[in-house]
């Protein structure tokens, strides 16, 4: 072989090992940026910052109209809720919703709106907060919601509520640490084992590993043992209620992967309640319990009045 002919043929190889490795799948049939792409939900919803803002919106309307009760739940200043609880309330159903933001982002003041879907028919709200990323990682973020929902248990009788009756529900990264409660040993916080009595898990992430091979690692800092902990599909023993499992139909594919297993997963344990599929993208699907018509709606307070 001529020297020239040699060179060209390693020259050819070696490019296409570089191509190679550059389409090389690093999680299922997924490419580095397309698995990025996948768990980046601004890539799949244009109106991203137009949804967010209403929540912000609609939150301080609804505040206007309902003036909540603020509670501190835990020593760390951003461990507060808000109450949202009809006049003479007593005994009632208690939704603990918790906010998204990719673990970094919004607040309680961020997730007020959906409030008068329940307090209209005669439930009580809870719009959680907690510190974000980077304040705390995402392990001691899980445990601030692990110690609000001790804190309803023990104390939301004297606002009208039911401490045999607590829900949650959460949306994107909400809804990831909603599925961490809903599979959470709660021996060790001093409430019942079955303190949670139904959830409503709304386009989370149910197992991290995944998320960790995306650009999401950049920020979410955990170590293996941190993410088998955190991931909810690891952990199904633990769940103890029925749960409601939602995801939009123009979300990214790996969110809805995500919520089709989890929902598969429960409903072969017998712990699915229903599963929706909106035909809206990811941030329009918290927005379905503004409506207390919609299906969304409709279904998840069937579940808190038994």
């Amino acid at each position: 072989m001529k020297r020239r002919t040699f060179n060209a043929s390693i020259l050819g190889l070696l490019c296409s090992a570089a191509a190679a490795r550059s389409n090389d799948t690093v999680f299922l049939d997924y490419t580095q940026e397309a698995l990025d792409k996948a768990y980046d939900q601004s890539f799949w919803a244009p109106n991203a910052k137009e949804v967010i803002g209403r929540y912000s919106s609609d939150s301080a309307k609804v505040r206007e109209r309902y003036v909540p009760k603020t509670e501190q739940y835990g020593p760390r200043e951003a461990e507060m809720l808000d109450i949202f609880a009809p006049a003479g309330a007593e005994k009632l159903p208690v939704m603990i919703f918790v906010h998204g933001g990719t673990w970094r982002l919004l607040s309680r003041s961020d997730a007020s709106h959906p409030a008068p879907t329940f307090v209209e028919n005669g439930c009580i709200y809870i719009a959680l907060n907690f510190d974000n990323i980077p304040a705390v990682r995402l392990p001691e973020m899980a445990d601030q919601c692990r110690r609000a929902v001790a804190w309803v248990a023990k104390n939301i009788a004297k606002f009208g509520g039911d401490p045999n009756k607590i829900f949650v529900s959460g949306h994107s990264s909400g809804g990831h640490l909603a599925g961490v409660l809903l599979t959470t040993d709660w021996s060790s916080w001093d409430v019942p084992a079955d303190v949670i009595k139904g959830g409503v898990a709304m386009s989370g992430m149910y197992d991290l590993y995944p998320v960790m091979l995306s650009s999401r690692r950049k920020y979410l800092t955990i170590s293996d043992p941190e993410l088998a902990a955190l991931s909810p599909m690891r952990h199904l023993d633990k769940v103890a209620s029925n749960i409601i499992v939602i995801h939009g139909a123009n979300e990214s594919p790996e969110f809805k992967r995500q919520s089709n297993e989890f929902a598969n997963a429960l409903e072969g344990m017998g712990s699915l309640r229903a599963r929706f599929e909106l035909p809206v993208n990811h941030f329009e699907v918290v927005e379905a319990l503004n409506d207390p018509a919609s299906e969304v709606s409709k279904s998840v307070l069937q579940m808190m009045r038994g």
